[in-house]
């Protein structure tokens, strides 16, 4: 799209009342908002609800040239993310980033791991308390998660259990502080690493690599970035996860290995415009690939801009590249 025309920024509705992870979403409106005006457009907003005629409606009645896509939860649910670009597809109304199948795929992270490992991609093994346990479930720890929900929600250090015995367990106390669905994964134990990824004339690129280090974490601390690490300023967690960029010249095969798995997830999940892979590295220095996020944060003070602005790559500059591979009507 060229510059001058029409965006508006659908969004996931937050109030006052919010939790800290969902309030980050007035941060990244603020942002795209000034960058996309520093780019030319014209900009607008869009809560995004269950009332899905009143939406088809205002988005009729003001049809934009593109829409930026920043919904991350409706009726606060993750698993309905997919709800609103399915809407604009219907609508035949372009948007930024992930296509509603890829959202569908990386949103499921069961489905995101069965997708992985029909191609080969190394990822830990897991279990869905809807199904058997594994016939012969991996050894040594394993984490409990929510099967949706982003962010870290739910996740602290009890969400680590000393083996698979305790998982079924772990998982009903989960299920009762935070109603949503949830599944184990072995926990692989190593080095918490990302690689973000941002659209271009030539492909995707590579932004430079962060490692999440835990500075100081007691031995039996699991080293895990949970839900405090991300949106409790004054916890331990927060103030001793500490972002460093790996050198890619010291380490340059596995920043090789990392980038070639990041972009085959890249092509597999036919994601678009941004997107973040996370990964462990083991002991032996085997990446492991934890989720596909499509869509990551874009805030100012997320791992997404920490890595454009170690590329040397604008946050205005980014935001236009992002608006740019819109997906066509």
């Amino acid at each position: 799209m060229k510059r001058g025309g029409k965006v508006l920024i659908i969004h996931n509705e937050v109030t006052d009342e919010s939790a800290a992870d969902a309030r980050d979403i007035l941060d990244q409106i603020r942002c795209v908002s000034q960058a996309l005006k520093s780019e030319g457009y014209e900009v607008g907003t869009l809560a995004v609800s269950l009332q899905l005629e009143d939406i088809k409606g205002q988005l009729l009645t003001g049809r934009p040239d593109v829409v930026f896509n920043l919904v991350e939860a409706i009726d606060e649910s993750g698993q309905l993310i997919p709800v609103a670009t399915s809407l604009l597809d219907h609508l035949r109304i372009p948007y930024t980033g992930a296509s509603t199948e890829a959202l569908m795929l990386t949103s499921n992270k069961i489905l995101t791991k069965q997708w992985l490992r029909l191609h080969d991609i190394a990822t830990a093994d897991w279990w869905d308390p809807g199904t058997r346990p594994p016939v012969s479930p991996a050894g040594g720890r394993w984490i409990t998660k929510p099967l949706y929900e982003d962010a870290s929600i739910g996740m602290d250090d009890a969400s680590v259990v000393a083996g698979f015995s305790e998982v079924a367990e772990r998982i009903a106390q989960k299920q009762q502080m935070h109603p949503c669905r949830w599944f184990a994964e072995q926990f692989i134990e190593g080095r918490e690493i990302n690689v973000a990824l941002l659209g271009g004339p030539d492909g995707p690129q590579i932004l430079p690599i962060p490692e999440i280090q835990f500075v100081d974490f007691p031995a039996d601390k699991p080293r895990i970035v949970g839900y405090a690490a991300k949106w409790a300023e004054d916890s331990f967690e927060c103030r001793h996860t500490v972002r460093r960029f790996i050198d890619p010249r010291r380490e340059a095969p596995l920043c090789e290995q990392l980038a070639q798995v990041a972009l085959r997830c890249w092509q597999i999940f036919q994601l678009r415009g941004y997107a973040r892979v996370d990964f462990r590295v083991d002991a032996d220095g085997q990446p492991w690939v934890l989720e596909v996020n499509a869509n990551p944060c874009i805030s100012p003070d997320a791992g997404f801009a920490a890595a454009l602005a170690e590329q040397d790559i604008g946050y205005s500059e980014a935001i236009r590249r992002i608006v740019t591979a819109a997906k066509p009507s």
